[in-house]
């Protein structure tokens, strides 16, 4: 089978993972995979922020959650994805750019998962400039990076009945 639809296929989400940083090499492809997601109109809207600062993280956790819990997971990068306000087209660049950074990740051998806490609340999500995320620019979705901590999630099974195809 076809490597890319190998991973494609066996992508899961992983939400525990190592101490250990990823490699700059690979946050950069990573990176590079997102900035040539497709894009309305190819209008490239967004900014991608890479924060692997510990102590930057933390304020970030506290600012989020207003505690300690991690809602990244304690992954060693956290990857920030804000878009221009008022783009016609965020949830679907957003969506795009996530996934090219998600498969990108499985194919380094990293785990990764889409977090949402930022992008639910619409005040938080334009209130990150001291983050690294440009004003003007809202976040509407992050991506927690690193080793899997453990054995990757198992394969699942699709549910039924959700494809129909209609042919001559």
């Amino acid at each position: 089978m076809n490597t890319i639809i190998t991973h494609i296929l066996t992508r899961r989400s992983v939400r525990s993972f190592t101490e250990e940083q990823i490699r700059d090499e690979d946050l950069d492809l990573i990176l590079q995979a997102a900035t040539l997601a497709p894009n309305g109109m190819n209008q490239e809207p967004w900014h991608f922020t890479a924060i692997q600062d510990p102590k930057t993280l933390r304020k970030l956790e506290e600012k989020v959650d207003g505690t300690a819990d991690s809602f990244f997971y304690h992954a060693p990068t956290l990857i920030l994805v804000s878009i221009e306000i008022g783009n016609a087209y965020e949830k679907e660049d957003t969506a795009c750019a996530m996934t090219n950074m998600m498969q990108a990740a499985h194919a380094l051998g990293l785990g990764s998962v889409w977090c949402n806490r930022i992008n639910h609340d619409p005040k938080l999500g334009v209130q990150l400039s001291s983050f690294g995320v440009p004003e003007g620019y809202k976040v509407t979705g992050t991506l927690a990076v690193g080793y899997p901590k453990g054995a990757y999630p198992s394969p699942r099974i699709p549910k039924q009945g959700t494809i129909t195809y209609i042919r001559s």
